[in-house]
């Protein structure tokens, strides 16, 4: 008997030598290794091109957030900042999006000229009103008026590139 469970002990560990080991992500791999020193930390021309990158286009706060973490561990804390900040107003645009079409579906005239205004300012090319105007237009698509579920299946985590 106890051979028995001395081969099953035996293949239960050469089964978990020959367990194919998991895809991790760049991020996961980035986050085991020991965080780098604030002050240590080099930012690269590849760091500083994605930060940019980041920076400008990107409007999802969770994708910032993450992003924050990661050049925080690499020791950039400043440039985590302003990632963060970035997810912070992000953020805050998407609930004032909400907050404004749902005002204007009460009838809130204020509202309506808000909406006017970001419509205005984002044709002129105002690039914070651009993306306001986009978060409006895809609240209302989750939101639609009737009540009836939305046809794209719409969440706020989306990738978007403006137009530079």
């Amino acid at each position: 008997m106890t051979m028995f469970f001395a081969t099953l002990a035996a293949l239960g560990a050469l089964a978990f030598l020959v367990r194919p080991k998991a895809k991790t992500s760049v991020a996961a791999d980035i986050l085991t290794k020991p965080p780098v020193p604030p002050g240590l930390g080099r930012m690269t021309p590849a760091r500083a091109e994605i930060h940019g990158q980041l920076l400008r286009h990107c409007i999802d706060p969770q994708k910032l957030k993450k992003a924050a973490a990661l050049f925080g561990h690499e020791g950039l804390p400043q440039y985590a900042e302003a990632l963060l900040r970035k997810a912070q107003m992000m953020h805050d645009m998407m609930h004032g999006a909400q907050s404004i079409v749902e005002r204007c579906r009460t009838g809130d005239q204020h509202a309506m000229a808000l909406a006017k205004g970001i419509g205005e300012q984002a044709r002129a090319g105002n690039k914070r009103a651009q993306v306001s105007q986009f978060l409006i237009e895809e609240y209302t698509k989750m939101k639609p008026v009737d009540g009836s579920p939305a046809k794209a299946g719409f969440g706020w985590a989306f990738p978007v590139k403006l137009v530079a």
